[in-house]
Parts: structure tokens; C-alpha cells; sequence
């Protein structure tokens, strides 16, 4: 059962998350082509965290790991790259 986009898991879940893992948070928000490519000890380095830290920031937000976030950053990127997507973008 879906628990809804980032954005929205981020708005419900960020009084609950720590300084860091919000930090990291809108870090995946903002770096969205990142997180598909980058392991997360690559993450970790650019987030300044730990590869811990950034995949307990991934199930803090609902999700099951960073693979689940990725599952949904793909889906996403397919969608604005549909033919309907960039016609409608471009009208």
C-alpha cells in the first residue's frame, strides 16, 4: 500500500525525523537523478552522512529501503518523459 510521493511522506513525517535524516531527506527531494545512480555510501558522502543514516532516512519516510525510494524515483522520471507528459509540458 503506497503511503504516498516523497514529498508528501517528507511534509507527514519531518517533525518526527532527526535534524539529520531531515537534512538528508531533502537532500533525496532535491537530488532525485542521484539517488537512482549512487549507492549509498555515495549518498552519504554528499549528503555529509553515513550510508546508515541515509538508508534509515529511507524507511523512516515509510519506505523499505532505498531501493523501494528508487522503485518510486524511476516511476516518476518515466512519467515526465512520457510522450503525453511532454506534449502537455510544452502546450
Amino acid at each position: 500500500m503506497s503511503q504516498g510521493s516523497l514529498n508528501e511522506r517528507l511534509r507527514s513525517q519531518s517533525a518526527k525525523l532527526s535534524p539529520q535524516a531531515y537534512k538528508v531527506a531533502l537532500y533525496f527531494a532535491g537530488h532525485r537523478e542521484e539517488v537512482l545512480v549512487s549507492s549509498a555510501a555515495e549518498l552519504a558522502e554528499k549528503a555529509r552522512t553515513s550510508d546508515a543514516t541515509v538508508v534509515r532516512t529511507a524507511q523512516a519516510l515509510g519506505y523499505s529501503g532505498l531501493g523501494e525510494l528508487r522503485l518510486e524515483f524511476a516511476r516518476d522520471l518515466r512519467k515526465d518523459l512520457s510522450p503525453a507528459t511532454r506534449v502537455e509540458k510544452t502546450l
